[in-house]
């Protein structure tokens, strides 16, 4: 077994084909199938199930995939460590957010002189929960709506990793200039009224949802989701020139207040909770501790 039959192995997953992978890694797909028949080999089972149309992982596969992709992780990093000395990466992800984005540029001014390097991903939740298990990034930050922590929760324990709130806030609509709940004086909102309007939102991601669990509950799919987008940018200027309304927190999204009034959404006893994800049992690297201490100094008292 060597490095470049665990790079094959990771991009055949990443693109679940063996003639895209090869693409990917200027190959051929006889190559990339040759590499990976030797590593099954090698490791004495069956990796891939072979599809009329690419390539699955088998329930082994998945296993060795979690150890191969921390392997090359890891292995940039010693690449990297080579090329600068000791220079130390920062590796976040997280759910796109004005008010994080603001705060990961206070960190970097603040710390410019320890010259730390920054990798930044933003991806939905399940996303950056994978990138995290990947060991990808050392460290994700998601919002979830309560009543989506368990199903949540029960994910992590069984990729061991842990979920740590930090901040819990009421759910909040921020209606488009254009539509008649902009400025209508309302101080609070129902559910029903809900219904004929137009949404954009971040992501459509199963564990950021609304309502209740169960058929009753009020669900992403009965919004009108008619834009998604990871750009904030995007967001601000289609609710200041559009009929389209958003669905978040009210401290996670500094670029809609000044575009919209936030309006309290009655919604039970639901809550947005943010947070950040780790790997269970695992001790954080110092830099990445400072970068959590300084946001927990940010993050608005309760």
């Amino acid at each position: 077994m060597d490095l470049k039959q665990l790079q094959y192995f990771v991009a055949c997953a990443q693109t679940g084909s063996f003639s895209d992978a090869a693409k990917l890694l200027y190959s051929t797909q006889p190559s990339v199938s040759k590499v990976i028949k030797a590593l099954e080999d090698a490791l004495g089972i069956q990796l891939f199930e072979r599809l009329p149309r690419g390539i699955r992982l088998t329930v082994q596969g998945k296993k060795v995939y979690h150890y191969a992709c921390k392997i090359i992780n890891e292995m940039d990093v010693l690449e990297n460590m080579a090329a600068r000395g000791m220079t130390r990466w920062i590796r976040i992800s997280m759910n796109p957010s004005s008010w994080l984005a603001n705060q990961f540029v206070d960190f970097y001014n603040q710390t410019y002189e320890k010259n730390y390097h920054f990798q930044v991903t933003t991806a939905g939740v399940r996303s950056v929960m994978e990138r995290v298990r990947d060991y990808l990034d050392d460290i994700g930050f998601v919002y979830i709506f309560s009543q989506q922590k368990e199903n949540f929760l029960h994910e992590l324990v069984k990729n061991k990793m842990q979920f740590i709130p930090m901040y819990e806030t009421e759910v909040i609509l921020y209606p488009g200039q254009k539509t008649e709940l902009y400025a209508s004086g309302k101080e609070s909102v129902e559910p029903e009224e809900l219904k004929g309007l137009r949404f954009i939102q971040n992501y459509q991601d199963e564990f950021f949802d609304i309502g209740a669990a169960g058929e009753d509950g009020f669900q992403w799919r009965d919004l009108d989701i008619s834009v998604l987008t990871n750009s904030d940018y995007i967001m601000e200027k289609m609710l200041k020139n559009s009929r389209t309304s958003n669905v978040s927190g009210s401290y996670l999204s500094e670029n809609k207040k000044g575009t919209t009034p936030g309006i309290p959404l009655h919604m039970g006893d639901s809550r947005v909770i943010f947070g950040h994800i780790l790997h269970r049992g695992e001790k954080i690297d110092e830099s990445v501790q400072e970068f959590l201490d300084f946001l927990m100094e940010r993050l608005p008292k309760s």
